[in-house]
């Protein structure tokens, strides 16, 4: 059994407790469960921690609160983790976290569905939603990274977005956008329906911020939609049941408003 040194400092249950906001009970529980052991006692029987027990509680505390169980935390805390064993585990939870992210978006992206099937005055197709919910959230941006882009299309992608959230919110928007198509085409709307051609209006309003009416952009995204036979099953789908009406819609919206043509030329090649 461990005996206390004299150059490092220790704590009690009771003041590791205190310092690190933990309550007594809880540090017995990690105790118990092979967490956290007390590593000692002194030489009249009462347990001890040394500092590494409290950068292993630290470490606990952290990732539960990043919504790690303790049995997930338990292979994860180490006496000295590397700065490369935290880097390893902080990605490896980062994409569970955005995984649960994209799942509370295809949750949203289906009520959303649903108030647009109910502003065109129809009943939501609860059977087409729940699929679509399932299959979503078996397909994310993430997945996206087994889709292999050309040269060209990096080059030009990689300008478009800088940043990670960029495609993220192009991402949740697309999906919002053709989970309402798919829905008002299931319901039997019109593309000119009112509730089809406010679609519309933001389908167009879509384009026209990701691409700025720049034709190579146009035709990246024109080109990785030609070949979505190799995209991520949920998105695939959702892209051919959704489609021929957004296009539908759209080409009605413009028609109607043929200034938005002439001052954004070209811009519709990206529903051709």
């Amino acid at each position: 059994m461990g005996r206390i040194d004299s150059t490092n400092k220790t704590y009690s249950v009771g003041e590791l407790a205190a310092v690190t906001g933990v309550t007594v009970r809880t540090l017995q529980h990690y105790d118990n469960i092979g967490l956290l052991p007390t590593p000692g006692r002194t030489d009249g029987g009462r347990r001890y921690y040394t500092e590494e027990d409290m950068l292993c509680l630290e470490q606990i505390i952290f990732y539960k609160s990043l919504g790690l169980s303790l049995k997930e935390i338990r292979d994860k805390v180490v006496k000295r983790p590397t700065l490369s064993q935290i880097k390893q585990i902080l990605n490896e939870h980062e994409v569970v976290l955005y995984k649960k992210i994209e799942d509370a978006h295809a949750s949203i992206a289906a009520i959303e569905a649903c108030r647009t099937a109910i502003a065109a005055g129809n009943y939501p197709s609860w059977q087409l939603l729940t699929g679509f919910i399932r299959s979503l959230q078996n397909s994310s941006l993430i997945d996206w990274g087994q889709y292999t882009f050309n040269d060209d299309q990096k080059e030009v992608l990689g300008k478009r977005f800088t940043k990670e959230q960029d495609a993220f919110d192009l991402y949740h928007t697309w999906r919002v956008l053709a989970l309402k198509a798919a829905t008002l085409a299931k319901s039997g709307a019109s593309p000119d329906d009112p509730a089809a051609q406010d679609l519309a209006a933001d389908c167009w309003k879509m384009v026209l911020e990701v691409t700025g009416g720049d034709a190579d952009q146009i035709d990246t995204f024109a080109q990785v939609q030609g070949d979505r036979a190799a995209w991520p099953e949920g998105d695939r789908d959702l892209m051919d049941a959704s489609q021929a009406f957004i296009d539908l819609a759209v080409k009605h919206y413009l028609a109607s408003r043929p200034s938005d043509i002439d001052e954004n030329r070209g811009g519709s090649k990206i529903n051709e």
